[in-house]
């Protein structure tokens, strides 16, 4: 693949991963301010939340939150895999990001079930919301790609030498 072309496509990986970060942040500040009755606005840079989500339970909304998180994290696993394959042809690092979202959701999910069996879910429910939130934020498709870029950079510089 061309650098033109390459270049293009990082560039448009960056807008798609920011946007949908944006996306996913504007619909849990919603659904939050909703659960937790906050007046609205209580950030202005957000949409006010639709009527209709007033008429939900907090157990339906919760629900809602839980679904969306597994969705959102998804997408970036999807996002993050379909773009580093076509930027870097390499399967090797489709198997590390693979390995790395299934590491996060079970991570998160075995702090999660530990703390419902223990008794002691709401002391490990910040450890596990903060893992699987890194599975649904940009950083790690990000991260990866910049360690895979210089991965093979410096795999480049070696052949040369």
């Amino acid at each position: 693949m061309k650098n033109n072309l390459k270049n293009i496509l990082a560039a448009v990986f960056l807008i798609i991963v920011f946007f949908i970060g944006y996306l996913r942040e504007t619909i849990f500040l919603v659904l939050n301010s909703v659960l937790n009755k906050y007046p609205f606005p209580f950030n202005s840079s957000y949409a006010s939340p639709p009527d209709f989500l007033y008429s939900y339970s907090s157990q339906t909304l919760i629900t809602m939150k839980w679904v969306l998180t597994f969705v959102f994290s998804v997408i970036f696993f999807m996002v993050s895999l379909v773009f580093i394959h076509f930027y870097f042809k390499n399967r090797s690092f489709n198997k590390i990001i693979a390995w790395t979202y299934l590491f996060l959701v079970g991570a998160s999910f075995l702090t999660a079930v530990l703390g419902i069996l223990l008794g002691n879910f709401d002391e490990t429910y910040t450890l596990s919301r903060f893992i699987i939130g890194l599975a649904q934020s940009p950083l790690i498709p990000l991260v990866l790609f910049v360690l895979f870029y210089f991965k093979t950079k410096i795999e480049r510089e070696k052949i040369k030498l």
